[in-house]
């Protein structure tokens, strides 16, 4: 009889046997918090929301699940922060562009890639009212993420402008409108709108879109 192949896990969490073939670890208990929280606040949203409600979800007791977040906004606050980190890993990969065009047309791309496969991060991050998170404002920790993804799209736009391929103007307010372009189709879509497109016309009719408005921030 052979003996088992001996396995450890590597710093990425991802597990390493003996010829090199990599597994996706199984999730924690705080991945699966944080990713069945986000659901059932878009699903029933805040006001169905219930500590009480996810133990049940995600079959665990109550106390369980307070050994990880000590109450609701806690646990609302950790989703948001959560979801910024997978955002930014998707636009840092816009950076794979060769020139500063690219980059910011790939930046534009990895928002949707982002919004299509992290629905629910997005719908919470970007499509809830702050006063629906129980928020008067927004938090600390969430203000940093927020500001440090948008100064990457400013930073996009802002080389985009001194190559000469986007007109000299304010970049915070191109990026602004830029991302307000970009966020309109996806909400569009995650509302249900523009449902006789199927995701591939849907994706080249984002690109499209994208690229004709950055057309017209192209010096003249």
């Amino acid at each position: 009889m052979s003996r088992p192949r001996q396995q450890s896990v590597d710093e990425k969490g991802l597990i390493v046997n003996t010829v090199n073939n990599l597994l996706p670890a199984e999730p924690t208990t705080r991945e699966r918090i944080l990713s069945q929280g986000t659901s059932l606040i878009v699903d029933e949203g805040l006001g169905g929301f219930s500590m009480r409600k996810l133990a049940s979800r995600l079959d665990l007791s109550a106390t369980s699940l307070y050994r990880h977040f000590a109450d609701k906004e806690q646990l609302i606050v950790a989703i948001c922060v959560e979801g910024f980190e997978h955002f930014a890993q998707a636009l840092w990969r816009g950076l794979e562009g060769n020139t500063p065009l690219e980059r910011l047309r790939r930046t534009g791309r990895e928002y949707l890639v982002f919004a299509s496969q992290q629905p629910h991060f997005y719908r919470v991050m970007f499509m809830t009212p702050t006063d629906l998170l129980g928020w008067i404002r927004i938090p600390e920790a969430n203000q940093q993420r927020i500001n440090g993804t948008f100064q990457f799209l400013v930073d996009r736009v802002k080389e985009c402008i001194d190559a000469g391929v986007l007109q000299t103007g304010e970049p915070r307010e191109m990026a602004a409108s830029i991302w307000a372009h970009c966020h309109g189709l996806v909400a569009l879509r995650l509302d249900g709108h523009l449902r006789d497109l199927s995701d591939d016309q849907f994706r080249d009719f984002y690109a499209t879109s994208c690229d004709a408005h950055l057309s017209g921030l192209a010096p003249r």
